[in-house]
């Protein structure tokens, strides 16, 4: 087989989602403690200060409505009457090889991509394509357990391609069929 007869993983793997988009820098660092004094220091200003730190973008202000993400406990009101706590920070991919943590507010993110926030649990794992130059030796494909993101500066990575289609490590992100075939071919039962 060379690498022309190789099926494309779209065949492989149907379902798939753009990363989601962050369209800020500040809800992520390496450290959750960080996050939190910046949150504390964004829900403690003033207008307009506070729309200034939030850093509006066509997507997002501080006055955006949106409904909480899945899975996780943050607030849905306008963020620019927010005076509670900072939500718990998460691990995510924040670039190849590059794990930081996130304040998981829908409120913060411009592109959250529910349906990828939906099905991140610890049986997990995300497919990320890579964009690779021609002239590059770089992986075109990475895997990762965190739930991967597009940062906000830089290389815009491919399609996002979960393992599984449900929660809880249930129905295989695979096209029709494939599981049995390679059962077969392997010689191991489904």
């Amino acid at each position: 087989m060379t690498h022309d007869d190789a099926p494309l993983l779209a065949d492989l793997m149907p379902w798939s989602v753009a990363p989601p988009r962050l369209g800020r820098r500040w809800p992520t660092a390496p450290d959750a403690a960080s996050l939190k004094a910046r949150w504390d220091t964004l829900v403690k200003a003033e207008e307009p200060d506070r729309e200034a730190l939030f850093e509006p973008t066509r997507s997002r202000t501080p006055h955006s409505a949106v409904a909480q993400l899945p899975g996780q406990s943050s607030g849905t009101g306008r963020l620019a009457r927010e005076s509670g706590p900072c939500p718990d920070p998460v691990r995510v991919l924040f670039a190849p090889f590059d794990e930081q943590w996130l304040i998981p507010d829908h409120r913060l993110i411009d592109a959250a991509r529910p349906e990828l926030w939906r099905v991140a649990d610890d049986h997990q794992a995300f497919a990320v394509e890579q964009p690779v130059p021609p002239e590059s030796s770089g992986p075109a494909l990475l895997v990762s357990s965190t739930l991967p993101l597009t940062p906000p500066h830089g290389p815009r990575p491919g399609r996002v391609r979960p393992l599984y289609r449900r929660p809880g490590g249930r129905e295989p992100n695979l096209a029709p069929g494939l599981r049995d075939h390679l059962a077969e071919r392997l010689g191991h039962s489904p």
